[in-house]
């Protein structure tokens, strides 16, 4: 049998999911995982950092339930070697926050990514670019329990250490400012947001180029704003563009694709296709036991305009993580 090439493996799964290629980065983790596991044994630490690339690809691309089944069996490993503290369950805590995040879960995720923080800032010499990674999740997940204050400075404080390390070209970046951008269009900032969510579409575009499935969260949040704006013509573009990058990408039911696509209903009633693909979409997400309807209404960007905010609090008084 050759040697294991654990570095080139773990590369490689790195290299597709940050290329977008989710589909092919999760194929070649998968085989990663069972050759580790037979070669280094099912209790490795190697073993559960590729269970984290695991989980962080399954939220990707929609696997909720097998995201989270695979943060679970790393942090399981951690504990087995008697970790409690490490740089390896702070990267999982903030990951299954960001999971929860996405599930619409908010306060469990606060809990996950205050907990992550604090991990974090325990170690003897934590990484002051992890730390700002963390403190940008929490952020984005306080916009959505309204606690707009704390969140944009956790977002200024990351942005301004992210532009120090990177310059103003960079991944996180552009993260940060799509995030910010949704802040301010929660507050009403509809012109500000739009020009802060075009600077993070540019800055993504430029890193991840054109054709990144990642792009597709900050043209959903763009086509919100444009359309509170008046520009539903605008909207228009953007959300098919959107669907276009995740199309083929990732699974039918993945939230953002769907949240595009019901979008897109809404602003073309008369289109029977668009009619039809939402209708074969809508069903309850066997992960989450919540609507699709409920859960697209505050899916993602947390862009809403009032009055829909204002009918989501009420019909859910509930409200309140690569």
């Amino acid at each position: 049998m050759p040697p294991l090439d654990y570095a080139g493996l773990l590369a490689r799964v790195r290299a597709c999911r940050q290329a977008g290629d989710y589909l092919r980065a999760d194929a070649i983790a998968r085989n990663a995982i069972a050759v580790v596991g037979r070669v280094l044994g099912q209790d490795s630490r190697e073993l559960a950092v590729l269970l984290n690339e695991r989980g962080i690809l399954g939220k990707y691309l929609g696997r909720f339930a097998d995201s989270e089944r695979h943060y679970r069996r790393a942090l399981a490993i951690y504990a087995q070697h008697g970790e409690v503290a490490s740089a390896g369950i702070a990267a999982i805590l903030h990951n299954l926050g960001g999971l929860a995040h996405e599930r619409g879960d908010h306060q469990r995720a606060y809990r996950y990514a205050r907990r992550g923080l604090e991990v974090r800032q325990a170690l003897a010499e934590p990484d002051p670019l992890a730390l700002a990674q963390d403190r940008a999740a929490l952020a984005a997940i306080l916009v959505d329990l309204h606690r707009y204050d704390e969140a944009e400075t956790l977002l200024a404080d990351a942005l301004t250490t992210y532009q120090s390390w990177y310059g103003p070209r960079h991944y996180e970046v552009g993260v940060t400012l799509h995030n910010l951008g949704c802040l301010r269009y929660r507050r009403g900032q509809a012109d500000a947001a739009a020009d802060t969510l075009h600077r993070a579409y540019e800055v993504k575009r430029a890193v991840l180029g054109a054709r990144h499935p990642d792009l597709a969260i900050t043209l959903y949040a763009q086509a919100r704003c444009t359309r509170v704006l008046g520009d539903s013509q605008r909207a228009v573009a953007l959300l098919r563009q959107a669907c276009d990058l995740l199309g083929g990408v990732v699974s039918p039911d993945q939230p953002t694709l769907v949240a595009c696509r019901r979008q897109l209903a809404a602003l073309q009633p008369g289109s029977r296709r668009i009619r039809r693909r939402l209708a074969a979409s809508t069903h309850r997400f066997r992960d989450t036991g919540r609507t699709l309807a409920e859960l697209l209404d505050r899916w993602g960007t947390g862009l809403t305009a009032n009055r829909a905010g204002q009918r989501r609090r009420s019909a859910c008084p509930r409200n309140g993580c690569g």
